[in-house]
């Protein structure tokens, strides 16, 4: 145990997929299916598109299934993979001062890390190509009131969206 895990600000578990979106897939799915059946008569369509949604499903599973423990320190964010059986160590996401900003997303929070290039190709490179300089995280609705305070706190205001 690090000397920045002495203290915990506040711990929380989300996943990385809820269910629902799995739901939506299926749907998606079953629309081109209908459509290939009804308009285009193509069976063999219908069994593409079947194995295909099968296995979008079982990819999925984990992600939905599986859950990410996150904490934040007096360091920063941490987080690991939830496991009670067998505990990871806490892996850094990001630290308070490396922190620019943050934007609220529907499922959880995007951060950006301050960065010093000026270039406009290279910033936007390594802020929306690259993982390097930004991210996400998740939180799920009990805890988002709690996180938006902690972020508030260290001068990391998060920005409606």
């Amino acid at each position: 145990m690090n000397a920045a895990e002495g203290q915990i600000l506040h711990q929380w578990s989300a996943r990385k997929i809820h269910p629902v979106v799995m739901v939506y897939v299926v749907a998606v799915f079953l629309v081109f299916m209908a459509l290939s059946r009804f308009v285009f008569h193509s069976p063999a369509a219908v069994k593409a598109l079947a194995v295909a949604a099968f296995g979008a499903i079982v990819a999925m599973i984990p992600s939905a299934l599986g859950r990410l423990e996150y904490r934040f320190t007096p360091s920063g964010l941490e987080r690991r993979p939830l496991d009670r059986k067998k505990p990871r160590d806490f892996e850094e996401v990001f630290r308070w001062q490396e922190l620019s900003h943050t934007i609220s997303l529907k499922h959880g929070f995007k951060y950006y890390l301050r960065m010093e290039d000026t270039g406009p190709v290279r910033r936007f490179w390594r802020t929306h190509i690259s993982d390097e300089y930004s991210g996400e995280f998740h939180v799920e609705t009990d805890d988002r009131e709690t996180v938006a305070e902690i972020l508030e706190r260290h001068k990391s205001p998060a920005s409606p969206t």
